[in-house]
């Protein structure tokens, strides 16, 4: 568990670190325009590689995989540290993200495997409080590593992190694969990789993820590239699952799971999940650095408010989820809240104490953390012991997903309400700068309350969809049958009780 903890933490991190000093390290290579590509190409690998490590864990083994995708992201870390150009490290924070996905992906089959149901939950809830915390110190470390010491020591720190993991995994981590009888030798386990699933599974995923995370940043949403990725990856998806299902001796994704009538919906609230987790952690920043004016440490200290209630809610939700065993319920009172806690975002404005704004963002936290029980052992409770590893691969690919589709939508609709409540107030030259204006408006005095009310506006619009994602996670949980379970506790009364009366 000391493992999997600490690689999480390591894997958020570096990617929070890393993509606050990118605004530093691109100027330090004097490339700020590809500057977005030191968190989208991190992002990129680390989501499309997602799919296939819950079938590559059943065929290799957890350990064998969760240590392998290690020394990759020891690699491309090291790689990260030395590159001496923007294409360099673009391409090492790639290899990092491709490494980082097991931290997530196969950590998450590691408990699962190891705890029971009664058990599950509370495990799961320690190890998403290590994300929590990782993404909590990395701003504030990125910021000051960034501004008084050199960046690369925001890669060898991470390097350090990784050494000290895999001590600790390739002593600790060795048991069999559970549920299902493993291949010995690696020529055998290789004839077991579903080769041509496993290219079409990257194809369909890197195109939306590229789609995505290029639209209205190098590209308008409108425009040939962006339409032709998805276009050109929403027809694979088809031919992804043809393949799949009729034709795949040992598919990456078993598609007759989605017969099973919670599995779809267990997959839209993985998606939502993630949808809401990095919308609020991504999106709240924008609101202290520009509307208030925050430095990016102070804004990294204002974020602890959600980061951290958001980890001790996890662990909370956990514990709570054991003890009564009401999956659905949980999962209805986190996204009634998480609804909430966004909603109450709209009273926040350039005046709004940044206390107040803390408040609003502590309900958000709490509600985030109790969002992941249900999706994350709900899957896992759907299916066979032996179709465990499968899905909650795929399913860890739906919540990165989720949270790269809400990176995207929430700057998108921040970007286009800010510029078209300018247009005509504003110079087109300075309205078409669109949300480098947002972070350099304070060099525009005379037109600053203009930019700033715009500013406000423009995050209100943004919090709707938050909203929206609450409020249909709520209803998705509580369409979900035959989910909660007897605690433990119980089980033991109901069976003491049993005896005392057969005595």
């Amino acid at each position: 568990m000391a493992s999997l903890w600490l690689g999480n933490f390591t894997a958020y991190f570096n990617e929070t670190t890393a993509t606050t000093a990118m605004h530093i390290i691109s100027a330090d290579f004097n490339d700020l325009a590809n500057q977005n590509w030191i968190a989208t190409s991190y992002m990129l690998g680390f989501t499309v590689t997602q799919t296939l490590l819950g079938r590559f864990a059943d065929i290799f083994g957890r350990a064998q995989v969760f240590n392998g995708t290690m020394l990759i992201f020891g690699a491309g870390t090291l790689w990260c540290g030395l590159a001496t150009s923007m294409d360099s490290l673009i391409g090492a924070r790639l290899l990092q993200g491709i490494g980082a996905a097991g931290r997530q992906s196969v950590g998450v089959i590691i408990i699962l495997d190891l705890t029971t149901a009664d058990s599950r939950g509370l495990w799961l809830g320690f190890f998403n409080c290590a994300s929590a915390i990782g993404l909590a110190i990395g701003p504030v470390l990125g910021a000051v590593l960034s501004v008084d010491a050199d960046w690369r020591w925001i890669f060898w720190i991470t390097l350090m992190l990784i050494g000290v993991t895999l001590v600790i995994g390739t002593t600790s981590l060795q048991y069999p694969v559970p549920h299902r009888k493993q291949r010995i030798g690696l020529l055998a386990q290789l004839g077991e990789v579903d080769y041509i699933g496993s290219v079409l599974a990257v194809a369909v995923s890197s195109m939306i993820c590229i789609a995505i995370e290029m639209g209205n940043k190098l590209f308008p949403w409108n425009s040939a590239p962006i339409i032709v990725l998805f276009i050109v990856g929403g027809l694979l998806i088809p031919v992804f699952v043809f393949y799949e299902l009729k034709v795949a001796e040992h598919p990456v994704v078993d598609i007759r799971l989605f017969s099973i009538p919670n599995i779809p919906i267990t997959c839209l609230i993985n998606f939502l999940t993630g949808a809401g987790y990095f919308g609020s952690v991504f999106f709240l920043p924008r609101y202290f650095i520009d509307i208030k004016g925050s430095s990016l440490i102070q804004s990294g200290l204002q974020m602890f408010g959600l980061i951290l209630t958001l980890g001790i809610s996890s662990v909370a939700g956990a514990n709570i989820l054991a003890h009564t065993g009401q999956v659905r319920l949980i999962g209805v009172v986190g996204g009634v809240l998480y609804a909430l806690g966004s909603a109450l975002m709209l009273m926040v404005g350039q005046y709004t104490p940044a206390v107040t704004t803390i408040g609003f963002s502590v309900i958000t936290g709490i509600a985030s953390g109790l969002l992941y029980q249900p999706s994350l052992v709900v899957g896992p409770m759907s299916v066979e012991p032996h179709q465990i590893a499968g899905i909650s691969g795929f399913l860890s690919f739906l919540r990165t997903l989720g949270g790269t589709f809400a990176t995207a939508l929430l700057t998108a609709i921040y970007e286009t309400s800010f510029t078209e409540s300018l247009r005509g107030k504003l110079p087109d030259s300075l309205v078409n700068q669109g949300l480098e204006l947002a972070d350099t408006h304070a060099a525009y005095p005379e037109y600053e309350g203009q930019i700033l009310a715009a500013l406000v506006k423009a995050y209100h619009f943004g919090t709707i969809p938050a909203i929206c994602f609450g409020v249909i996670y709520a209803i998705a949980v509580a369409l979900l049958c035959n989910v909660d379970f007897t605690p433990a506790w119980k089980r033991r009364r109901t069976a003491a009780k049993q005896k005392n009366e057969e005595a």
